[in-house]
């Protein structure tokens, strides 16, 4: 099995149900496939006030592009999609998929209905497998840099690919800085790691139905809410992180892991994939010249 794709549908009793992203709503989401966890994902807060990228699609949009898209065609027909890249063999006979799904209450105590569908993506040739742990918190000082010892399943194969960060509320300002131990001697601000990762350069797309209904909307930032690439970070030991607060906050981090067929963790803490930069290459991707 590939992936699972979740489809949202329903209608709201009015258009400020939810200021823009539906995603918004959505406070966790677990999936369980014959009695493993393979995705228990948690938001840090949820708002359907905000007119900002809600932290889950911003996050599905960091494990692959165009995983979270909302049709915005209309402010009171909501239409959702939700695909998680589970990359899973399944084992011959019947298999039980479970899934646990939180949302949250509507804005402005509107009403509304809808339905979940749950549809299983078959594909031989998929090539990695996903996993998404709990998340481990800390509550934060407020008063300056701290240590955040990131909790890594050791009995999930795969090396750590990032690693998503979570505020407890919308106020982006409360981290203003992370280091990575592993990776940097240094920390950095949060607009630098947004940089890194490409938020900056218009790369959070998300659905707003009261601003178009032709077409998505672009932001640099989902407030309070940072992934940060880690390019096969290989698990000698937790992820230690250094993380500079503004606020006494709950924040949260949630390690991604993934791994091929019978992999195996690397001994020593080291980056195992290669960033091949290539300026040529780059541009013709831009221009889309290479696509005709």
């Amino acid at each position: 099995m590939e992936s699972i794709i979740f489809r949202f549908s329903g209608t709201v009793s009015n258009a400020d149900a939810f200021a823009a992203d539906f995603g918004s709503l959505v406070s966790n989401l677990r999936v369980v496939i014959n009695g493993e966890t393979c995705f228990d994902y948690r938001t840090g807060y949820s708002s359907g006030a905000d007119t900002t990228p809600g932290q889950f699609g911003y996050f599905l949009n960091n494990l692959g592009e165009g995983l979270a898209v909302q049709d915005v065609a209309s402010t009171t027909a909501v239409i959702y999609y939700a695909r998680i890249p589970i990359g899973r063999n399944l084992a011959p006979g019947v298999s039980r998929v479970e899934y646990t799904l939180g949302t949250i209450a509507l804005e402005n105590a509107r009403t509304g209905t809808g339905s979940v569908e749950a549809w299983m993506v078959y594909n031989d040739n998929y090539q990695t497998r996903l996993y998404v742990g709990p998340a481990t918190s800390l509550t934060t000082s407020g008063t300056g840099q701290e240590e955040f010892v990131v909790r890594v399943n050791s009995s999930e194969p795969g090396v750590i690919s990032g690693v998503l960060i979570q505020n407890d509320r919308d106020t982006d300002a409360d981290i203003s800085e992370i280091r990575l131990t592993s990776q940097s001697d240094y920390s950095m601000e949060t607009d630098y790691w947004r940089y890194l990762s490409g938020d900056l350069f218009n790369g959070i797309l998300f659905g707003d139905a009261g601003v178009s209904a032709t077409e998505l909307q672009y932001a640099q930032i989902s407030p309070g809410t940072i992934f940060i690439p880690t390019f096969g970070l290989s698990r000698s030991d937790e992820l230690r992180m250094q993380i500079t607060t503004t606020a006494a906050r709950t924040v949260l981090a949630q390690p991604v892991l993934v791994a091929s067929a019978n992999a195996q963790a690397a001994p020593a803490q080291t980056q195992t994939q290669a960033v091949r930069t290539n300026t040529a290459a780059a541009i013709l991707d831009r221009s889309g010249a290479a696509n005709q």
